[in-house]
């Protein structure tokens, strides 16, 4: 938390001085992933066990990988928008401050971060398969991002036809 609220008051003071990682590793807990999926965990009934929790509670690389994808698929999407005056700088703004690169550089690198991520997200399918149940949770909760922020269009923000989208990706997906 000392991270976060030193993140927030530098961007506030109206300075991009938040380093590129230090913003991967608040990406996990801006984006929410952690305490979503513990709270997904509600409901599984035996597969919700005690070390179903806390290897939940426990940020493991698939949650964290979860959270990279969110964080860094939102600021592709929303980058081109630009952002409201009290936003936090986007991992985008931070790399390029950092970097002194392009804005296609920034995005290609985080591209390629949000491609590692996924990476990560299915290595827990095979690390993990005593708690595959879990792991496929947290896959299908990285799948969703990409229906919220798929080829670099904010539909999170912008979120007309979610509905549809949402029912086609896992009420009525194509057999496989």
């Amino acid at each position: 938390s000392k991270i976060c609220a030193s993140t927030t008051n530098r961007n506030l003071n109206g300075f991009i001085a938040v380093t590129y990682q230090v913003l991967k590793i608040t990406s996990v807990i801006s984006a929410g992933t952690p305490t979503l999926f513990v709270g997904s965990l509600m409901g599984m009934g035996d597969e919700a066990s005690k070390e179903a929790f806390e290897w939940a509670i426990g940020c493991t690389d698939a949650v964290r990988a979860c959270g990279e994808v969110a964080r860094f698929m939102d600021d592709l999407a929303s980058f081109k928008h630009g952002k409201n005056k009290l936003d936090v700088a986007s991992s985008i703004e931070s790399y390029i401050n950092q970097h002194h690169c392009t804005d296609e550089v920034a995005m290609d690198v985080l591209d390629n971060l949000v491609e590692d991520a996924w990476k990560t997200t299915n290595q827990a399918r095979f690390d993990r398969g005593a708690l595959l149940p879990l792991v496929n949770r947290v896959a299908n909760l990285t799948k969703s991002m990409t229906l919220l922020f798929r080829n670099k269009v904010d539909r999170y923000t912008f979120s007309h036809g979610n509905k549809d989208r949402i029912r086609q990706q896992f009420i009525d997906p194509i057999p496989l």
